[in-house]
């Protein structure tokens, strides 16, 4: 492998709208003589597709995270919708955010028409300058009342205390068959209710933790899953649960446990509502075995499926390497790098730029069991995509 390969450690007004001469007595000053003073009036707002998010939960467990989430992605022309996976399925919350406000302005000034003396051409550029700074001090409100009205939406939806006030459920209805049933049947509901207006921009989340069981093909056509456990699962259960997934008609799937941060699910979520918006994608865990940084057939298997997105132009691959405790502290991180590395070699070697790998040793970090649990030997391949 190339040295090319970064080895790095990252470590975790416009004044006030002017007038426009109009109750000066010139509002006509520089007009053509044929027309009026200024074109027509601007509307400022901001054209958001509709997008829709889709949770199901079991237990009130999922309560802090969900809201969490709902918080870091919310967006206007947002549907969200929480759900309890029951024999009969639970709402637990049903919501549109608001749409984007609109705030009008005087339309610009017209320039004048040819032969005008330089005052009048003067008495222009001032109209235009005082436009000018108008349309900014706008532009600057339009944005503050989105952010206004969204921080109220959220301020109203009360996630936490809603989920909390649920019972837990029989734990038959804890897994991955029974939550994206309850998804598959609160998709149909929206999509009869407000018709095919999201288009692709369609995230369910998926808070579960038995990964087993067979999907009806078609049950999830075109949706992105990301299912959210509360352990690490093993390559072979969350390989198995994406391949159900994706076998089940969605259009992306992802197994993410606590090795995932909550801005790296929100940067992913919040890419495929408005698809196209730059965002980190998360892959599954890429697992080692004791002392070892040999790259076995699961973890193999992992790595391929990242292949074809990293090929792609722009996208960088951040790859993380994890110990555990066991040891001494700079044995660990000489062995998270290697493991790092591994990763690498076998990425490069297989059509991934190396300008666009970044290796990252950790050590024995961010656990997540014990310091001695094989959870900790780990690689985590963060890709992160380009706008556009």
């Amino acid at each position: 492998m190339s040295n090319a390969i970064h080895r790095v450690v990252r470590i975790g007004g416009a004044a006030a709208a002017a007038s426009l001469l109009a109750g000066c007595g010139l509002s006509s000053v520089g007009a053509p003589p044929d027309g009026p003073a200024t074109g027509p009036a601007v509307t400022l707002t901001q054209h958001v597709d509709p997008s829709a998010l889709l949770a199901v939960m079991a237990d009130p467990a999922s309560g802090a995270a969900l809201s969490g989430l709902v918080g870091r992605t919310a967006r206007l022309n947002e549907d969200v919708t929480i759900l309890q996976a029951r024999t009969s399925a639970t709402t637990v919350l049903a919501s549109d955010s608001p749409g984007p406000p609109r705030i009008v302005i005087p339309g610009r000034p017209l320039a004048p028409s040819s032969g005008q003396t330089e005052y009048l051409k003067a008495q222009y550029a001032g109209r235009l300058k005082a436009w000018g700074a108008e349309y900014a001090t706008d532009v600057q409100a339009d944005a503050a009342q989105t952010r206004e009205r969204v921080s109220a939406w959220l301020a109203g939806l009360g996630i936490p205390q809603k989920i909390g006030r649920l019972a837990d459920p029989p734990r038959d209805e804890d897994t991955l068959t029974a939550e994206s049933a309850v998804a598959a049947s609160g998709l149909a509901d929206l999509e009869e209710e407000a018709g095919n207006v999201f288009g692709n921009r369609r995230v369910v989340i998926l808070y579960c933790d038995d990964l087993s069981g067979r999907l009806p093909a078609g049950e999830l056509t075109g949706d992105d899953v990301f299912v959210v456990t509360p352990y690490l699962p093993t390559e072979a259960a969350a390989s198995a649960a994406q391949a159900a997934l994706l076998g089940a008609g969605a259009a992306q799937a992802a197994i993410v446990g606590p090795e995932v941060t909550a801005a790296q699910l929100a940067a992913q979520v919040s890419s495929d509502l408005s698809q196209g918006a730059s965002g980190e994608a998360v892959s599954v865990p890429v697992l080692f075995g004791n002392d070892s940084y040999a790259l076995g057939p699961a973890a193999i298997s992992s790595l391929e499926r990242l292949l074809p997105r990293l090929r792609k132009p722009g996208v960088t691959a951040v790859i993380n390497g994890f110990a555990s405790t066991p040891g001494a502290a700079g044995a660990n991180y000489i062995l998270s790098f290697q493991r790092a590395t591994a990763v690498a070699q076998f990425l490069e070697a297989h059509g991934a730029p190396e300008s666009s790998l970044v290796i990252v040793g950790h050590g024995a970090t961010d656990l997540l069991g014990s310091g001695t649990s094989g959870a900790n030997r780990r690689v985590l391949v963060v890709m992160e995509e380009p706008s556009g």
